[in-house]
């Protein structure tokens, strides 16, 4: 268990610390106005804060599991978000589904772990 948390924990850190990054500099933001149908305001000001909060979360877990739980709770919830956005006619893209179901599997199961994890340890 702890190495599947070690490894999910470490895919989804590297996706969502490089995200925000990529929206504040503009270089994903033709995607997430796509995907989203959101202003580039909601991304730089809502989305990546969020998503940087949810990877600093997700880090502090790997020592911590309540931080992950909460962690992975905010990227399984940013992804459902992005999901539900992605449903909508003229926002469909296979590379955009594909990409937020495989990051919200990631940030779930990291989330079950955890949550498994802060279970047993009370």
């Amino acid at each position: 268990m702890t190495t599947a948390i070690w490894v999910l924990t470490i895919l989804l850190v590297a996706e969502f610390v490089m995200a925000p990054i990529n929206l504040w500099t503009g270089r994903t933001m033709p995607l997430f106005t796509g995907f989203t149908g959101y202003p580039p305001s909601v991304a730089t000001r809502v989305f990546a804060p969020v998503k940087l909060l949810g990877a600093v979360l997700s880090t502090v877990g790997l020592f911590v599991p309540v931080a992950g739980v909460v962690g992975a709770a905010i990227l399984t919830a940013v992804c459902a978000l992005y999901l539900v956005r992605l449903a909508q006619p003229g926002r469909r893209s296979g590379s955009g589904i594909g990409a937020f179901l495989l990051f919200g599997s990631w940030a779930l199961g990291v989330l079950i772990l955890d949550a498994v994890r802060s279970a047993h340890a009370l």
